[in-house]
């Protein structure tokens, strides 16, 4: 008499292994396939994007105009506070500070809000493909669109102020593009970071704070001596603080080298976030 076992096999989950190195050719065809997909999916960006601004102060009284009075009064509180001390010497301080101030909450809320834009839309992301990339590149225009916003604004304060505007202002649209992609990039670090360990979160924040102080807003970097300038100069962010104060503050035209400069930057920062982000993007699911 045969007699025969049964072997039950109990279903394992199985996380999927790490990909093998991608050669150029490789990353060359996923990022064509990522920019194409951004047009088919430019919709669904358009709709988180106008959906978050429209929600964002929908039961307040002034609505929308708080995404342009918000950092308008934290400019008037900062600039009542430092300009009664010794910063150094600025023909303007307020110009100064907003120069530096409002493009500096592009990078600050697109870091923030990038490190949980995975996390949030779990639901969607489990219920309906749609590309991963689609949530920090929204976070970037929605915090785009604010600051675009609070310059118009600040084109009205000019007069008040007595000052009127330059033609350097018509390289802010550059100068925008060319900081949204440094955000970007970082973001999508983030994003991915924050999806794996979600005390990195928290840590962005604190990160930020001391960011802040590091880089040019609330002072001159030539109050410092050349040392210390060399080490602010070791700041990314520095450089696109800087083309903000040379188009606002000063009213001039940067120069190609600063242009330059910060276009690697954000071209660097770019393609290290993109990388980061498609390498673990097919996990990010567990992760959720």
């Amino acid at each position: 008499m045969d007699v025969r076992t049964s072997v039950t096999t109990q279903s394992v989950e199985v996380f999927p292994l790490d990909p093998p190195p991608r050669a150029p050719s490789v990353w060359a065809g996923h990022l064509a396939s990522d920019v194409e997909l951004f047009g088919r999916y430019w919709p669904v960006i358009h709709n988180l994007v106008t959906q978050e601004l429209r929600v964002r102060y929908q039961r307040s009284m002034l609505g929308f105009f708080w995404t342009m009075l918000n950092p308008l009064l934290m400019l008037a509180t900062l600039s009542w506070v430092f300009s009664s001390l010794p910063m150094g010497e600025f023909t303007s301080y307020p110009m100064y500070l907003f120069s530096g101030m409002v493009p500096w909450s592009l990078l600050s809320n697109t870091l923030s809000e990038s490190a949980g834009c995975i996390i949030a839309n779990e639901g969607l992301i489990r219920k309906i493909y749609i590309p991963k990339l689609v949530f920090p590149i929204s976070r970037v225009l929605i915090n785009g669109v604010t600051l675009v916003l609070t310059l118009a604004a600040f084109l009205l304060l000019l007069a008040p102020m007595y000052a009127w505007p330059s033609l350097s202002y018509v390289m802010l649209p550059l100068a925008i593009v060319l900081f949204g992609a440094f955000s970007l990039g970082l973001g999508l670090v983030v994003a991915t970071a924050n999806t794996f360990f979600r005390d990195c979160g928290h840590l962005v924040s604190v990160f930020l704070q001391a960011w802040y102080f590091a880089s040019p807003i609330l002072y001159q970097a030539s109050q410092f001596s050349s040392r210390s300038q060399w080490l602010l100069r070791l700041n990314p962010a520095y450089y696109f603080i800087e083309l903000f104060h040379v188009i606002i503050y000063q009213g001039s035209f940067p120069s190609i080298s600063a242009w330059l400069m910060a276009a690697g930057i954000s071209l660097a920062s770019l393609v290290i976030g993109y990388v980061t982000f498609k390498s673990h993007e097919d996990k990010m699911v567990f992760r959720l």
